[in-house]
């Protein structure tokens, strides 16, 4: 599948290359290319990757002063990156995901940390002010602040939302997996920190976030796209990932999750039972006071109670993926097997 080329770049020489893959993002893709142009230097190049989308999201693209490719048939984010990166100019390479709008100085701080002595990828995080004021949007992207904020300086994911890499390096390694479906960026971090190839986490990187996530969206999301795709990983390469909500402290919280609902349940038909909650509810409170403090800073009461919730479910269902995601792979194994013989 070869991509279509709709407009030249007129960057003479680029240090810079930023790659913006997107599939049906006319809503938020004006914004993204906003943010990134008043950012880039005279020696960045910015390709935009239409991946056959269905609105207008090319035309919106078309209006910038863009690279802009349009892939005949859609391939997914994984193949729309790699193909951009394919004919990137400029050594370093940042990926920005078409829903995210990048704050001050992102592009100069990233420039800085690749510049340093070893630097090979850094990552960054959506900050704590999602565009989207929803409960569910709040609670994904202050969760996801949070736990980016606190982990470092090193880390064993890329993140493609918000990600700088050696173009050589991406290249050498095969770039994200086309074949691969959900956390493809992950993966890629997991290939290049097993060749002992360090990827920090900047936490002065942040990106806005302006997408709206439903309670259907994210239970999607969590399961099919992360869960159980991130459980295969974790197998392969005999390891959890470092940091993020992979930390010792969060294994914990979601062991406790557990026996809490079951304390709570218990608890309408057995007041003993409310000891057992209680105890189980101070400890999860306890473990990630930090994050449930931001939702209130951030929401109020509202989001408090309603994060907490959010979050106990988090953990509920990453455990059902968990298992769900070691069956498959074992299922998988043994399919493999029997094809051979």
């Amino acid at each position: 599948m070869e991509p279509t080329t709709a407009k030249e770049s007129t960057v003479d020489s680029p240090s810079l290359t930023i790659i913006v893959p997107a599939r049906n993002a006319a809503a938020t893709l004006a914004q993204c290319l906003e943010s990134i142009l008043a950012q880039a230097g005279r020696d960045t190049e910015v390709i935009v990757v239409d991946d056959s989308s269905t609105d207008s999201t090319a035309a919106i693209a078309a209006q910038y002063p863009v690279l802009l490719i349009r892939m005949p048939e859609h391939g997914r984010v994984a193949a729309a990156r790699n193909r951009a990166a394919a004919i990137a100019r400029a050594p370093i390479l940042l990926f920005i995901d078409a829903d995210v709008t990048l704050d001050e100085n992102v592009v100069a701080r990233g420039r800085s940390d690749m510049a340093e002595p070893g630097a090979t990828a850094v990552i960054g995080s959506y900050d704590d002010e999602p565009a989207d004021r929803s409960t569910i949007s709040m609670f994904k992207n202050l969760a996801h602040h949070y736990f980016h904020q606190r982990s470092g300086p090193y880390v064993t994911t890329f993140w493609g939302a918000c990600g700088f890499i050696r173009r050589d390096l991406f290249l050498s390694v095969g770039g994200f997996n086309e074949q691969g479906r959900g956390v493809t960026d992950v993966e890629l971090g997991y290939g290049l920190t097993a060749r002992g190839i360090p990827i920090r986490l900047d936490p002065e990187l942040k990106v806005k976030h302006l997408k709206q996530w439903t309670l259907g969206l994210l239970l999607r999301t969590e399961l099919g796209i992360r869960a159980i795709p991130w459980t295969r990983l974790m197998l392969e390469y005999g390891h959890l990932p470092k940091g993020l909500n992979f930390a010792p402290d969060q294994r914990v919280a979601a062991i406790v999750a557990y026996p809490l609902v079951g304390f709570a349940v218990a608890s309408f038909f057995r007041p003993e039972a409310l000891l057992g909650f209680a105890l189980c509810f101070a400890l999860a409170a306890y473990i990630n006071r930090k994050l449930y403090a931001l939702f209130f800073r951030k929401g109020g009461l509202r989001l408090l109670v309603a994060g907490f919730l959010l979050q106990q479910a988090y953990y509920i269902y990453s455990l059902v993926g968990l298992a769900l995601g070691v069956v498959l792979f074992f299922v998988r194994k043994v399919r493999a097997r029997v094809a051979v013989k």
